[in-house]
This record gives C-alpha cells, structure tokens and sequence, in this order.
C-alpha cells in the first residue's frame, strides 16, 4: 500500500481513448493510486492494479477475488449524499496528500457531473484552509489542466502558443500577470465576463496574481477569442 506517498492520483468513471492512454500510464509513478469505481476499466485495460478502489460500484465491472486482492476496496451504497467522486478526493485529503491529480473529470454526456468535479476544487480548497496546508489539486487531461486560485500568486507552465483562460467565480476578481500574450485587464471583473478567456504563453512561464477566486486553464493550442 502507498499510503505514506503524499501525491495521489485519481482515475473517474471515464472513457480512456487509446488515443490518450500512454499519457495516462506516466502519470501514474510514483502516485497512489485510486480508482473510483468504474475509472477500475483504465486500470485494468493497461493490466494494472490501482491502490485503492472506492465507490457504490454501480458501474465498475465484475472484478475477480485474484484482481482484488492486493488492492483496499472501500464500499459505499448506492444511496447515499456524495458522489463517488466527491468521496474519493476526501479520501486522499484526509490522508494527508500534498497533491492530487483528478482524471476523468469532464464528461460528454452528463453536466451536472462535469460541474460537480469542477467544483471538487472548491472542497478541496475549503479543507486545505481549515487543516492550514497547502494542497494542489488538478483535473488533468491530455489537452488541459485546471486548477482554482485564491489570493494567491502561482507559476505557470506552458509551451509558447499555449491557451491560458481564467475564469472569475466571484464578484470583484482582480487579476496580474506576465509571461502572456494580452494584457491584465485594469478593472474587477464580474461572474461571466470573458475577458481573460483564451490569453496565450509568450514563453514556457508565466506568472499569475488573483485577489479573488478564478480558475485557470491551461490547454494546448486552442482557437483564440
């Protein structure tokens, strides 16, 4: 068990294309871990183990005793007041993880799900304040990476042309930065503007300030506004 590492990894209910799974496959060293509930089909069609196995199981597939084995299974009912996602991110918090990689988040076919991981970052944030630790968390993927700011100066990295968006989720956002394309807009912005939509990485860094609350994305290439 990899419960001492400090980084976890999680792999949602997802479609894994071929397309992008040995992106996948590296991030998985050196990393605890999970698979949340049917996220079990990554695993499995790589011929892996996940650490961890944690949902209500509704759509995981029939797993053998042999596969399971080796792996801690946490069970929980079908109805019940969180989703599988939601449990499995605090279960790496309560665990101690510095960082966490999120997988799987953006679904073609259901929003509310979409929204609910999006969101998962403003839990996360929630109890890296209450414990006073800081604590990355990400929604990855092959084309972007996602990640919420709160008061706080971050680095950035890209490749040049790389899309850089943030987006306000309060009132009153204030935003610097350099190492981009567009310049920072000298007024708060408001829930809905889209002005810091679709800047682009002059160079591999960037920096960024916010006095507020915004997501940032980093995506490759990308359309401009």
């Amino acid at each position: 068990m990899a419960d001492s590492d400090k980084t976890y990894i999680l792999f949602l209910h997802h479609r894994y294309t071929a397309r992008d799974n040995a992106f996948y496959v590296r991030l998985l060293s050196g990393k605890t871990t999970v698979a949340v509930d049917g996220g079990v089909r990554f695993f499995r069609k790589n011929k892996l183990t996940p650490d961890i196995l944690i949902g209500d199981f509704d759509s995981s597939p029939r797993l053998s005793k042999k596969y399971l084995e080796n792996i801690e299974v946490v069970a929980h009912p079908v109805r019940k007041d969180k989703t599988d996602s939601q449990l499995a991110l605090e279960l790496a918090l309560e665990r101690g993880a510095s960082e966490i990689d999120i997988c799987g988040a953006m679904s073609t076919s259901e929003l509310d799900h979409t929204l609910g991981n999006i969101f998962l970052l403003e839990s996360a944030h929630r109890y890296a304040k209450k414990v006073k630790r800081d604590i990355m968390v990400r929604l990855i993927s092959p084309d972007w990476i996602a990640r919420l700011v709160v008061n706080d100066t971050v680095a950035l990295q890209g490749r040049r042309g790389d899309m850089v968006s943030l987006v306000p989720l309060i009132a009153g956002c204030r935003v610097a930065y350099s190492g981009l394309d567009f310049p920072a807009p000298k007024t708060a912005l408001m829930v809905g503007d889209s002005l810091t939509l679709r800047n682009r990485f002059v160079s591999r860094r960037a920096r960024v300030t916010v006095r507020g609350r915004m997501l940032i994305i980093i995506g490759r290439g990308g359309k401009n506004k």
